[in-house]
């Protein structure tokens, strides 16, 4: 390979220019992999050395078994509960909850963000009936969505939507009016009507806003789903919660929490998939 000098200064041929750029790639990329095994050795340790602190605990009667269980009987019990298929039948009532719940809510949530964008005579008469709506404590009426809608799943699926649509609204809406005005003057000066502005600009604009709100509404739409089954269901993960705190079953409440742990990682996970997938197109 030929090296051009000019005084002091020397130039690199394009051949050597490549491959200096391929190799500092790789060298950027040994140190990514090294990080990401760093972390994820840190992340281990740390829950290893507190499932171990926390097993010893119990055993020595450092902290009351009764009252904070131990890793042992939780894992034995989840190990029963997948065996004996109870953990997948509630779970499966659950998820139903929550998939409706969080699809009702979300479409409903996108729909009123890009309405309230679209049209400002609408969201200047809706603004004040979102502010007071947003404001209710959904939770602390979770009793009158019994009443309303019964002790069956649509009482937790409105009680989840309630929570999810104004979340996924306010982010839409945040991402949708942060657009840069030009675009839109630009597609006007062009010609465009509503229906392309809202095509070509508005949508893909507002992607990253509307996945910010739906990884959101993935766990708000699962934490509502649960503490209505705990107020009243005859099955599903939270009324397994309730049974087990009623009857002091610690390793129980646990363990079904920790089934509601892995199921909204594997959600948020789908989620951030759709996402990079949705990305792309934008």
């Amino acid at each position: 390979m030929s090296v051009l000098t000019t005084g002091s200064a020397t130039r690199l041929s394009p051949t050597e220019v490549l491959a200096r750029l391929h190799q500092q790639k790789a060298v950027r990329a040994a140190k990514s992999r090294r990080r990401t095994a760093g972390v994820w050795f840190t992340r281990l340790a740390i829950l290893a050395s507190f499932v171990i602190a926390w097993e010893w605990a119990s055993e020595s009667g450092a902290i009351n078994a009764a009252f904070f269980s131990q890793p042992s009987a939780i894992v034995d019990y989840m190990g029963k509960a997948i065996m004996d298929g109870s953990a997948v039948e509630n779970g499966i009532v659950t998820l139903r909850e929550m998939a409706l719940a969080f699809v009702i809510g979300s479409v409903a949530g996108i729909a009123f963000a890009l309405l309230r964008v679209s049209f400002p005579y609408f969201s200047d008469v809706s603004g004040p009936y979102i502010t007071v709506l947003n404001a209710l404590p959904r939770v602390a009426l979770a009793p009158m969505f019994v009443i309303w809608f019964g002790l069956g799943e649509e009482s937790k699926v409105a009680l989840a939507v309630s929570l999810v649509v104004f979340i996924v609204m306010i982010t839409t809406e945040a991402g949708t009016r942060s657009i840069e005005q030009e675009y839109i003057t630009a597609m006007r000066a062009m010609g465009a009507n509503r229906g392309q502005i809202f095509r070509r600009v508005l949508l893909p604009g507002s992607v990253p806003s509307i996945f910010a709100g739906l990884r959101l509404a993935v766990v708000y739409s699962l934490l509502g789903v649960v503490f209505g089954e705990m107020l009243a269901a005859n099955a599903g993960l939270g009324q397994q919660i309730q049974y087990f705190g009623s009857t002091f079953r610690t390793d129980g409440v646990l363990g079904t929490v920790l089934f509601l742990a892995v199921i909204a990682l594997a959600l948020n996970w789908l989620v951030a998939l759709a996402e990079t997938r949705l990305s792309r197109w934008r």
